[in-house]
């Protein structure tokens, strides 16, 4: 079994970039049993690092987890810039059909426009997947009215948009923040973030009746909260389930709030992989 997990790093590393990964954003693949996988997808500009508290949560409840790296990210952020939608949407396919090689069923959780990405996977209704868990999944920014205004005026003669509160250091392969993301954005790949919730989130949402639980911060300082609502009122799926958390965070909350959300994570795997919904 080393061998294996040892093969699918390597092989996400290949469809990524022969560039070296920032320091914490590797992919991994915890193997545990055949039964259940989950398939752990990270936010826009992040890694695999965001879910390392998760990732032992999960492991020892014998669950397998993997965490692959959603191409463009990980590595330089002008790698991100040079990949498309289809790039992005690609590596969480050929993600889930590894995953599904090897388990039997498979839940996906998709922190922040991973959660998008989840939802992409999910229109196609596989039988395997049982479940998807949103972390803080955008359809509404807050402040959008002003991102757009911003875009599409002075910011086409930037190249990059410099993350608030980030240190944008010249080694990019150094652990830049807690998240272990990129410190910019590039300004075309904010565009194509955009254009995916438009064209794909939204129109896909009636298509997908896969069991979702959809769980956001009450004072998300990225996300609208009415993105909630929105996703609970177009998913077309018949179990699906809204969780407030307190507090003022975005995506994976700290780690005060791990053991919270992993309760809450876990009553919803066991509910979908064993047929109750």
């Amino acid at each position: 079994m080393n061998e294996l997990i040892r093969q699918i790093t390597l092989d996400d590393k290949k469809k990524n970039t022969e560039k070296k990964y920032m320091r914490g954003a590797e992919p991994f693949f915890d193997y545990k049993n055949p039964e259940i996988g989950i398939l752990l997808l990270h936010g826009f500009t992040a890694s695999p690092y965001q879910f390392r508290y998760l990732r032992e949560l999960l492991a020892n409840k014998n669950l397998t987890v993997y965490a692959p790296i959603i191409a463009g990210h990980g590595t330089h952020p002008e790698d991100l810039k040079n990949t498309t939608i289809d790039d992005w949407i690609q590596s969480t396919e050929d993600a889930y059909s590894l995953l599904k090689n090897k388990v039997k069923k498979i839940v996906i959780i998709g922190n922040s426009f991973g959660g998008n990405l989840a939802f992409q996977l999910a229109i196609k209704n596989d039988s395997a997947l049982k479940g998807i868990i949103s972390l803080g999944t955008p359809v509404y920014l807050r402040w959008q009215k002003l991102i757009y205004l911003r875009l599409y005026s002075y910011y086409w003669l930037k190249k990059y948009y410099k993350k608030r509160g980030e240190n944008y250091a010249s080694n990019l392969m150094d652990d830049l923040s807690v998240e272990v993301s990129y410190p910019v954005i590039p300004i075309d790949s904010l565009k194509k973030f955009l254009k995916f919730i438009k064209y794909f989130t939204l129109p896909g949402l009636k298509h997908i009746t896969t069991p979702a639980l959809i769980i956001q911060a009450s004072k998300d300082p990225v996300v609208h909260s009415k993105s909630v609502q929105h996703l609970h009122e177009h998913l077309s799926c018949q179990f699906k389930k809204i969780c407030w958390l307190d507090g003022k965070f975005h995506s994976m909350p700290d780690i005060y709030k791990k053991e919270e959300i992993f309760q809450i994570i876990y009553s919803f795997i066991q509910e979908v992989a064993n047929g109750n919904k």
